[in-house]
């Protein structure tokens, strides 16, 4: 490798590190004019290209390079990788085994190998990823992609606690280290955390504000937040009617104040979680309040209030408002329910996939050693 290669290759490399693909790849395509056998300069360009979502040209890059070289692993981690952004894990398996048989004692081939095991998704091969993602960490034990990647492995298990915790040893190392932001963010979406889940990914965007996922997590946490107004809105209307509908029928009395406490501490709740989201958030939501997809979220939220609103002026069971009420009710009960209905199914099948994995893992280990 000639001193000019390596020069090539570490203005690339700084121009790639800030963003700017294009930039470096066209650097190297320069110096490859000279030296077309230069196997780091193609590396490095199939790189480029792999980041600039030219993935067939980054692997005809890598099949060019490992016709030259007599150390090929490096170009077989970044075959795993190009097949990994092309969405192809099998591929990428097969290209970080090749990488791992050449050099066993690698992090990096364990952990592109752990990754891609983990895409493919059957049991067993979940299990594998995590035997190759425990010897990654061992041989590298403070670097905080492989305790990201820990993460996403204890949670495809249904170990949510372990999956934060490992997120917790990724931040130890690096406190901005972006993609462990992003799965801790991540996981309070996934479990209706919306105000923590907003402020994680706030944090995540800081340390990489050129994130291409910023827009989606905003919505995510957007869409999350506007149904949350809804679930307590409507399960405030519900234990109104509920109370005073069937317990105190009576009109009159306090049902006029218990309603206005209840709307006014629903607006108070509500000014206080606006106060607490970022601005990317606000600005999501003002632009999901205005679209079509949240006239239902905005209808049904209405149908709530309405509903206490006319409780409030506490008509009689056998009234036309009484009956207006409970029409509006109807709705909104209706998807109160099936939203906790898939609220329980969601926390009940990460308790399965749990239980599920700790039981295939046992079985898996008294099969090897019953055919050893």
């Amino acid at each position: 490798m000639t001193d000019t290669g390596l020069a090539v290759q570490e203005r690339a490399q700084a121009l790639s590190q800030i963003g700017r693909h294009a930039e470096a790849a066209q650097l190297l395509r320069e110096a490859l004019a000279g030296q077309p056998e230069h196997v780091g300069l193609l590396l490095q360009l199939a790189r480029c290209h792999r980041e600039l979502g030219q993935l067939a040209e980054a692997n005809r890059l890598v099949d060019r390079a490992l016709g030259l070289s007599k150390a090929p692993q490096h170009l077989y981690a970044e075959k795993a990788r190009i097949f990994l952004a092309a969405d192809e894990p099998g591929f990428a398996a097969a290209a970080a085994q090749h990488a791992l048989e050449l050099a066993p004692r690698s992090w990096e081939h364990h952990g592109l190998l752990a990754e891609s095991l983990l895409r493919m998704g059957n049991p067993n091969r979940v299990l594998a990823a995590r035997r190759h993602a425990d010897t990654a960490l061992e041989l590298a034990p403070d670097n905080p992609q492989l305790h990201v990647l820990d993460a996403r492995l204890h949670a495809r298990m249904g170990r949510l606690r372990a999956a934060r915790e490992a997120c917790g040893r990724a931040l130890a190392v690096d406190p901005a280290y972006e993609p462990a932001l992003r799965e801790l963010a991540r996981f309070d979406a996934g479990q209706d955390r919306t105000s923590a889940a907003a402020r994680g990914f706030g944090d995540a965007l800081a340390a990489n504000p050129r994130a291409a996922w910023n827009v989606t997590a905003h919505e995510v946490v957007s869409l999350a937040l506007g149904w949350r107004l809804f679930d307590v809105t409507a399960l405030a209307a519900l234990a109104y009617w509920s109370v005073f509908a069937l317990v105190d029928p009576a009109p009159g009395g306090v049902r006029p104040v218990a309603a206005g406490m209840v709307l006014m501490g629903l607006a108070g709740a509500t000014g206080y979680v606006w106060r607490r989201q970022p601005d990317p958030v606000r600005q999501q939501l003002r632009r999901w309040a205005r679209a079509a997809a949240a006239v239902p979220g905005l209808l049904l939220v209405l149908a709530a209030l309405a509903s206490l609103v006319l409780g409030g002026l506490a008509p009689a069971a056998d009234s036309p408002a009484a009956g207006v009420a409970a029409l509006l009710l109807l709705p909104v009960a209706a998807v109160l329910a099936f939203r906790l209905w898939r609220q329980l199914r969601r926390r009940s099948s990460v308790a399965i996939r749990r239980l599920g994995y700790a039981a295939w893992a046992r079985l898996t280990a008294r099969r090897t050693a019953a055919g050893s």
